[in-house]
C-alpha cells in the first residue's frame, strides 16, 4: 500500500474525532486548491483567534477491541493501514514545507490502545 493510500484511509478515520472543528468538511474547490477534506487537514483556533492547519491523522486503524460506537471497531469491514513513525515525519515535514500546516494533530490513542494487554 503506498504513502497516499495510507494518507486516504487513516486521515478518513481521524475525522471521527470531534477535538477538530473542520473534523469531517466537505468543502472542496476545483481543482483541489482550499479541500479541506481529502488530505487530512483540519482547523483549529489559537488563543489570539487565528485560524490554524493542522495535519489530523491516525497512527492505525487496526484495534483489537469491538466497541460498538468506534468505527475502527475490529468486526468492522473497513481498510486497515498503519503508519511508520518515519512515514508520519516526512508527511508532516512535507505538508509544512508547502505551507499546507502549521502542526500536527496526532491521534496517539490508537496505539496506547493497541499496546494494552487484552483479557482473554
Amino acid at each position: 500500500m503506498d504513502l497516499f493510500e495510507k494518507l486516504t484511509i487513516l486521515s478518513d478515520a481521524a475525522k471521527y474525532d470531534a477535538s477538530c472543528s473542520s473534523s469531517g468538511s466537505s468543502r472542496s474547490n476545483k481543482g483541489g486548491m482550499g479541500n479541506g477534506h481529502l488530505s487530512g487537514i483540519c482547523h483549529s483556533w489559537s488563543e489570539d483567534g487565528r485560524c490554524i492547519s493542522l495535519l489530523k491523522i491516525l497512527m492505525t486503524n487496526r484495534c483489537v477491541f469491538d466497541c460498538e460506537y468506534c468505527l475502527n471497531r475490529r468486526s468492522n469491514q473497513v481498510p486497515r493501514a498503519s503508519f511508520t513513525p518515519e512515514e508520519v515525519v516526512d508527511l508532516t515535514l512535507e505538508f509544512y514545507r508547502r505551507n499546507y500546516i502549521e502542526g500536527l494533530f496526532y491521534l496517539l490513542v490508537s496505539i496506547l490502545l493497541l499496546m494494552k494487554p487484552v483479557k482473554g
